[in-house]
């Protein structure tokens, strides 16, 4: 038998660490997240090989927002009415967001007018008289327009909207896309005119301006987008007033019926809606045909039942409780923020809940007083519209009747939504905790971010307290 070779014992080298999760791990692992900004948020504050993997828009995320199915997140929602919040906060980890102080006036502190929100950015007034005001919340980024040509100060509210020019459909991030403002005013000519123009933020001008002979006055309400048609509801809820891009035209056409706080909005099968309160119940209607001499027929479409949602003796405050957790390992991190928060919904299943919420109203000088409920907006995707009562804000879906609240909050005549995904352009207004540098591997890799103002803050007791401000999320 050949004699074996003899044992070579070989010292032990220093201990080697484990190998990191790699990147394509991570990245399969954030696409289980469910789609509200402030989860990503959490993420990046990780370690700074986590924020590397969301802050690469072509590797995740363009294929984050494709993967996702659902409507983009509501974060919350904006209001004109001066008694009551700028912003109401309604996603998870969502707080208030402050309006810019270029919107707020010098004199008396108060806020600018808003005209839209739409696709991550709030058109509104700026403070000088004559210029508009594109705002985007998450990344900062303040566009100062110009009034359209022929502008009239002292006419009252005109009526604008913000068209994105992303492609949806490829994942594009609306906050990097380009973006198209239509804004409708009256001029100061005799006889009574009323103009429109298109801004472009890809050339920075303003295009040809179209006209109507007749002067509207333009109600305090959301601009309905249908493809290539804006419309707007005017003198006194009475008409509505539409502006055609391929045409660079203006038309004006009757309302179906005189309800209190119409709202028109785009249905899903891409007729023009027209909703508003008939007593205790909505009414929703659905354009069918528009004629040369302003009238035009609708056909109802569905009566909504508001009874459920009224408070009753029986309603009992129902708390959430999540389940805390002290581990700071990353995979245990990973697995909480996706069990707790996605796998994300896809488009045939129920946004809103089957049940009604048992909430009872936190204003108690409210308790006893029935407050006539209004419709105040609407959501595009999911198809539905918004109405306030003495509990607070519901979203009601126009196909299921389903509903759920999104605020107790009761000050609101009209909302605008606001919508988004987590955004890497510019400035980001998240605040990020800590991140960990391991590369270095070191304590000398813990690097403390300045947190931002008017942040969205990541909601630290619902992921389990497993990223803290110590470094405690270190990779394993």
């Amino acid at each position: 038998m050949a004699e074996l070779p003899p044992v070579q014992i070989v010292a032990a080298k220093d201990d080697v660490p484990p190998p990191y999760l790699t990147d394509n791990v991570v990245h399969n692992l954030l696409l289980c997240l469910a789609p509200e900004p402030a989860y990503l948020a959490v993420a990046t504050a990780v370690s700074t090989k986590w924020r590397s993997v969301v802050h690469s828009e072509a590797c995740f995320g363009r294929r984050f927002r494709l993967d996702y199915d659902g409507p983009t997140p509501l974060l919350g929602f904006f209001s004109n009415n001066a008694a009551g919040p700028f912003f109401t906060a309604t996603g998870a980890g969502v707080v208030g967001l402050a309006p810019p102080e270029e919107a707020v006036s010098a004199g008396d502190g108060s806020v600018q007018h808003i005209y839209d929100a739409r696709h991550g950015r709030v058109l509104m007034d700026g403070r000088e008289d004559k210029e508009l005001l594109v705002w985007d919340p998450l990344s900062r980024r303040k566009d100062f327009i110009p009034m359209p040509p022929g502008y009239f100060v002292g006419e009252g509210y005109g009526g604008g909207a913000l068209i994105c020019e992303a492609d949806h459909g490829a994942g594009d991030d609306c906050h990097a896309a380009p973006y198209r403002v239509v804004f409708v005013y009256c001029g100061s000519d005799r006889p009574p005119t009323t103009m429109a123009s298109v801004y472009s933020s890809r050339t920075n001008t303003w295009g040809p301006v179209a006209t109507m002979d007749a002067r509207v006055t333009f109600e305090l309400k959301q601009p309905a987008v249908l493809d290539y048609t804006v419309y707007w509801l005017v003198n006194g809820r009475t008409q509505i007033i539409e502006f055609e891009f391929d045409t660079n035209s203006l038309a004006l056409f009757r309302t179906p019926v005189d309800l209190p706080d119409i709202v028109v909005f785009p249905m899903e099968d891409g007729r023009l809606g027209y909703t508003g309160m008939m007593g205790p119940i909505v009414r929703v209607f659905a354009i069918e045909d528009i004629y040369e001499d302003g009238d035009a027929t609708w056909t109802k479409v569905t009566t909504l039942h508001l009874d459920a949602m009224r408070p009753s003796q029986s309603y009992q405050q129902v708390l959430d409780s999540d389940t805390d957790s002290d581990s700071d390992d990353e995979e245990e991190v990973v697995l909480l923020l996706a069990h707790q928060f996605g796998p994300k919904a896809k488009k045939d299943s129920k946004i809103i809940p089957s049940h009604p919420p048992t909430i009872k109203s936190d204003n108690d000088e409210y308790n006893h007083v029935v407050i006539r409920p209004r419709v105040i907006g609407f959501i595009e995707d999911p198809n539905s519209i918004l109405v306030r009562n003495e509990l607070g804000v519901f979203m009601v879906d126009i196909e299921s009747n389903e509903y759920e609240q999104l605020s107790q909050r009761i000050y609101f005549t009209t909302v605008y939504p606001y919508e988004s995904f987590y955004t890497t352009v510019g400035k980001a207004n998240f605040n990020d905790p800590v991140l960990i540098d391991h590369e270095n591997n070191d304590e000398q890799g813990l690097q403390q971010l300045e947190p931002l103002n008017d942040t969205i803050l990541p909601d630290q007791e619902n992921i389990g307290g497993g990223i803290s401000a110590s470094g405690d999320g270190d990779e394993q």
